[in-house]
């Protein structure tokens, strides 16, 4: 069995970071994930959501590399939408396991 690599989110906008297990190392393409929903974020006309993380994910090869990009991106858009700074109730805490 492969070693476990973690990879780091850290806590944003006011929300809570967290740690992800990978059973291969997947911090590069994890982080490109969470660089780009920002991105997405600080640029008021950044085009659909869904098309942007589509568009950035299918250009990785490996379906573990994909995964991450996704979990990545959609972490960051999460910790956005559930900061207290949004201006609404935060979402209740729920425990994360894959």
């Amino acid at each position: 069995m492969a070693k476990a690599v973690i990879t780091q989110l850290p806590a944003h906008d006011d929300h809570p970071g967290m740690e992800i297990t990978w059973a291969a190392d997947c911090r590069l393409v994890f982080n490109r994930g969470v660089s780009f929903a920002q991105a997405w974020l600080d640029n008021p006309r950044s085009g659909w959501l869904w098309a942007a993380m589509i568009a950035e994910r299918d250009h990785l090869p490996r379906a573990i590399e994909r995964r991450a990009f996704e979990v990545g991106f959609l972490s960051r858009i999460h910790q956005r939408l559930c900061s207290p700074r949004c201006g609404v109730e935060p979402l209740r805490d729920v425990t994360l396991s894959l």
